[in-house]
């Protein structure tokens, strides 16, 4: 089982992906966003392909470690991707 790595932001979702044995992980490919339900279609065939069985996905903070408007969005995205998947 993999880990699967996600940097999202408002044009592109980039993915890296952990190998079998969790010690390193490599960018796999970058997904231009389209729709929402294009984007999780897509991880999903990523999460099936290499049975991936964690995410994790960055979070932007602000200077001052604060969450900001971008923190806001990924944060509704995450709960969005935890309904679908």
């Amino acid at each position: 089982m993999r880990v699967m790595g996600l940097d999202v932001g408002s044009r592109t979702i980039g993915v890296a992906m952990s190998d079998e044995l969790r010690l390193t992980a490599q960018s796999l490919k970058t997904i231009a966003r389209k729709t929402p339900e294009d984007d999780l279609k897509e991880l999903a065939a990523l999460i099936h392909q290499f049975d991936v069985s964690q995410i994790v996905v960055g979070l932007p903070r602000n200077m001052n470690g604060t969450l900001g408007e971008q923190a806001e969005k990924i944060l509704k995205w995450i709960k969005t991707l935890e309904k679908t998947i």
